[in-house]
């Protein structure tokens, strides 16, 4: 008895003992991460300055960085982007490199290796030095901050704490290195598409693919009006159906698109429906943005207006981060707002008191797929790749005439050459923003910007409104020689065009401009551009019409177009599927129930919709259907193999509509008896699909689009999303409509401003400022962008001062 007493004593001792030691390991845990905490208020030191700088924060976290000189305030954006973002930079800098390998190990390995075969770091290893002096002094004192704030940290970011690593200092390189990341972000699923297209085009001949990748149609919205015509659907001789036998086994609806393999690795994409049979049917992702304006002609107080939203996918922290540069003081002093890109020392988008600007991906042709012959003279670079707790890999990068081979089909080997490679892609210009004070300024600086091409559009406190492309323009061979097709080695050759060729359209006779990604100009400027896969232009369009709607604009109808659910789109297919349903409405119960459902919808993309959601899925299986039925000649089994198969593109849109609506008997799948039974056959799958239940009006469309804004290590370690990932909400919104939104995609910004009255304009991020989970500012902001509240643009009254001076 006392053995047991005593055994009993020490057992209740000891898990007593281990508990303690738990508590005292999650409280030095919890202490360490705590350290970890961004400065808020104090003196600290920084390298360099010319004169005390201000380093404030108000309620929303928002930074105000005050100085004497431009250099002085990219030391101190440098500071706080490091002390709030050191690990989100690092991830940025490592992905473009391919050098993630070394903080995640060889779960990480693929990707580097995708990434590393285009030698970026070393590529802009060598354009540092080719730089001006201003844009290397710019670098240079943004990392000189960046390390001052990482340094500063009493203990490094909480982040690899968890990883067991530890942070290497930032160098001028790297922020170049971040710019190469969007350009991966925003080309990467263009040059997938066009290797995709120059293959179909070998495969199906010119009249199928012409058919298959139409260039536009009736939703184009170019800002000059121009059109393209219709592509000729092919004949019974260039494609029949009648002559193929349905494929046995084959489900009455087809297969949905899947995943293909992508030669430059690309960013996710939004949300993926999940079909009755497992297969997945999705919108395909367009990375992107919407931007508009009025000139002061069409405002209600005669100046110009501008709204801007940048879509990318969501994250946690956000991918911005919202600052107030103000440089100099007394009546010369600049003061800008908007918001910035941690990594460079930049204001990306926002205004400098008397321009403001925006962007959106502009869909050009930036990239050639060179077929490479056998007998091509190459040469080969040794890229060792460092992974964390294992053996360094090696890796051969083999290159004709500087151009990376990324690919082989069967024997032949493919290399890309692309903009992203050449030096003279990147620079600093877009930081020359800040100074300018005309709109013809302002698209002079972007037409000399060395980034990603964008569609520029500005306006200015004299109320005029312009649009340009930002980024380095390179001659183009042409549309007919270069759409859909490989590139000769001989023709790989291309010159930088001079800024005074560059596209542009200057105070608008109309007062208005608009782009969303679709395709911008016709004839001559158009062939400037090329075409590297815009979108539809369902969005631009409808903007443009909202714009048109009324003569005179403020700033709150102006913002509105950012929450715009009216599904103009998608009421087109709501009345093909609505009609084919009343076929047999009076004698299908199913049926009938659609009928009910779709008049009743109200025509918008609500979170509270099941009428949308129906039209929306049903869509996607029609396309899906007719995709595999017409490609099915030319490509057979590749499209059953996941890893090679070849997707419809938005532009898709134009031939499967016109076959619904002309229904040509020689295009019709031959599983289906009829053009209706085809759409009704797609209802019946949507519905099992959205409502596997039977409960199709509780099928909303907010169920399926849900939010879901997670931390990059929250998806790694799903045990931290309770503490790093913002609430999951029901949204409306979707693609092919302003409001873009999708569970982990969409609207990265929100932002209207009209120069020269920012105390009235608005900007709203779906993340707070800190990565820090601890900071008052980790989810600052979200809940008024879930909302679709308006965000001031300016600082309010500052709650935290931090003071800077020469170390």
């Amino acid at each position: 008895m006392n053995r047991t007493s005593a055994l009993r004593r020490w057992t209740l001792r000891g898990l007593l003992a281990l508990l303690v030691l738990v508590i005292a390991l999650a409280a030095a845990a919890w202490g360490l991460v705590r350290a970890s905490r961004p400065q808020l208020d104090g003196e600290i030191a920084l390298p360099g300055l010319t004169a005390p700088l201000s380093l404030g924060r108000d309620d929303r976290g928002t930074l105000v960085v005050e100085g004497r000189t431009r250099l002085d305030v990219a030391r101190g954006l440098g500071f706080a982007h490091a002390q709030e973002r050191f690990f989100e930079m690092d991830l940025v800098r490592r992905s473009a490199a391919g050098e993630l390998s070394a903080l995640f190990g060889e779960k990480a390995l693929e990707r580097d290796r995708t990434r590393r075969v285009h030698r970026l770091r070393a590529r802009l290893t060598d354009r540092f030095e080719q730089l001006s002096g201003e844009d290397r002094l710019l670098l240079l004192a943004y990392a000189e901050g960046v390390n001052a704030g990482l340094h500063a940290l009493p203990v490094r970011p909480w982040q690899y704490l968890l990883l067991r690593a530890k942070p290497s200092d930032w160098t001028p390189v790297d922020s170049l290195l971040v710019i190469s990341e969007m350009y991966f972000m925003l080309q990467s699923g263009s040059i997938e598409m066009g290797f995709e297209r120059a293959l179909l085009r070998e495969k199906a001949g010119d009249a199928v693919f012409a058919w298959l990748s139409p260039r536009g149609g009736r939703w184009d919205a170019a800002l000059d009006g121009s059109a393209v015509s219709d592509a000729t659907m092919p004949t019974p001789d260039q494609l029949d159906l009648r002559a193929r036998p349905a494929v046995p086994g084959t489900p009455v609806s087809a297969p949905a698109a899947g995943a293909t393999r992508a030669p430059v690795a690309a960013a996710p994409g939004p949300a993926r429906v999940p079909t009755a049979s497992g297969a997945v049917s999705e919108e395909p992702t367009v990375f992107g943005s919407n931007n508009w304006a009025v000139s002061g002609s069409r405002s209600t107080h005669g100046g110009a207006i501008l709204a801007n939203d940048m879509h990318l996918g969501l994250g946690v922290p956000s991918i911005w981060y919202r600052a107030q540069f103000q440089i100099g003081s007394g009546p010369g002093m600049l003061r800008a707002a908007g918001v910035t890109l941690p990594g460079l020392p930049a204001l990306v988008v926002g205004s400098n008191g008397t321009v403001a600007w925006g962007f959106t991906n502009a869909y050009g042709k930036w990239f050639d797929w060179v077929d490479v012959p056998e007998n091509a003279a190459i040469k080969t670079h040794q890229e060792p790749i460092e992974v964390k707790g294992g053996a360094t890999q090696p890796l051969v990068v083999v290159e004709m005439d500087g151009a990376p081979v990324i690919t082989t089909e069967g024997q032949r080997r493919y290399a890309l050459h692309w903009v992203a490679h050449e030096g003279a892609a990147y620079n600093l210009e877009l930081d020359r923003m800040l100074q300018v004070r005309h709109v013809s300024e302002a698209l002079a600086v972007a037409q000399r910007a060395g980034m990603p091409h964008q569609n520029l559009v500005a306006a200015d406190r004299d109320g005029q409104i312009g649009w340009t492309i930002a980024g380095r323009l390179w001659s183009q061979p042409g549309l007919a020689s270069s759409f859909g097709r490989f590139t000769a080695p001989t023709a790989i050759r291309h010159d930088w065009l001079p800024t005074d060729r560059a596209p542009q359209v200057l105070s608008p006779a109309q007062g208005q401009l608009w782009t969303a990604n679709n395709r911008q100009l016709g004839g001559d400027a158009g062939e400037l551009l090329g075409d590297g896969g815009f979108d539809l232009g369902a969005r631009a369009q409808q903007i443009r019409d909202r714009l048109s709607e009324k003569p005179k604009h403020d700033e709150d109808s102006i913002g509105a177009i950012h929450l715009d659910d009216e599904a103009r789109f998608m009421k087109t297919w709501s009345a093909r599927l609505l009609a084919a349903a009343r076929t047999d409405a009076g004698t299908n119960p199913t049926h009938r129930a659609f009928v009910q459902l779709l008049e009743n919808w109200h025509g918008r993309a609500d979170a509270d919709s099941a009428g949308y959601r129906l039209v929306r899925q049903a869509r996607l299986r029609v396309l899906d259907t007719l995709w595999d039925a017409w490609t099915a000649p030319a490509l057979g089994e590749r499209q059953a193999d996941p890893k090679r198969r070849i997707r419809w593109r938005n532009q898709f849109e134009y031939s499967a509509a016109r076959a619904v609506d002309e229904r040509p008997a020689h295009l019709l799948p031959p599983a289906f008896a009829s053009w209706d039974a085809l759409l009704l056959a797609q209802l019946d799958a949507a519905a099992r699909d959205v409502a596997p239940d039977g409960n199709l009006g509780g099928a909303t469309w907010g169920a399926a689009n849900a939010s879901h804004i997670q931390h990059v290590l929250s998806k790694a370690i799903p045990a931290l999303s309770r503490w790093l990932d913002m609430p999951s909400v029901p949204q409306g919104g979707d693609t092919n409509l302003p409001h873009v939104a999708g569970p982990a995609f969409g609207q990265s910004e929100r932002l209207v401003v009209s120069p020269g009255r920012e105390d009235r304009g608005w900007l709203s991020l779906p993340g707070g400022q800190s990565g820090h989970p601890m900071s008052p500012y980790y989810g600052a902001g979200h809940q008024d962008w879930v909302e679709g509240k308006h965000t001031p643009l300016l600082a309010g009254t500052l709650v935290h001062r931090i003071t800077a001076h020469r170390d």
